[in-house]
């Protein structure tokens, strides 16, 4: 990595290496299942999901479960990356929404079994409910089959 990053830093190009690169991975991951499961399941931007009542409550209780997820992984979330991420998934009034959102809703196929059923397959194994997620994978895995069918 120190090698990349040396021959990254020759052309210009700040990179940091972290020292837990797998935690930083699964920390990621969380960032991306949370933004991505609220944007998809409430079909809208961050700021509209928080404008209506019980919106706000949504981001943080899916930030909880896959923070659970990577927890039980071994790479407990850092508070503040927890902040960071309910920073995002509960600004008022943001016009933030993911890749995959976009995909979504452009009906494009998206990345639903490399980040969610992935995420919830762990999930499992480690015995940690994702009721949300679980849901959250099931929509995104209904759109799917419906943009690129299995075996299509």
């Amino acid at each position: 990595m120190e090698k990349i990053r040396a021959v990254l830093a020759e052309a210009g190009i700040d990179v940091l290496v972290p020292e837990d690169v797998m935690a930083s991975m699964w920390h990621k991951w969380v960032f991306i299942t949370t933004f991505g499961a609220v944007t998809s399941l409430m079909r809208g931007t961050v700021g509209e999901i928080n404008a209506v009542p019980g919106g706000a409550d949504l981001g943080p209780a899916v930030l909880a479960e896959a923070s659970a997820v990577s927890a039980a992984a071994g790479h407990p979330v850092p508070e503040s990356e927890r902040a960071a991420t309910l920073g995002i998934v509960t600004a008022t009034g943001s016009p933030m929404v993911p890749s995959l959102y976009r995909d979504l809703i452009a009906g494009r196929p998206t990345e639903v079994e490399h980040l969610f059923g992935d995420l919830v397959a762990r999930a499992r194994t480690l015995s940690v409910p994702t009721p949300l997620l679980d849901l959250a994978t099931l929509h995104l895995r209904v759109h799917q089959e419906r943009v690129s069918p299995a075996g299509a």
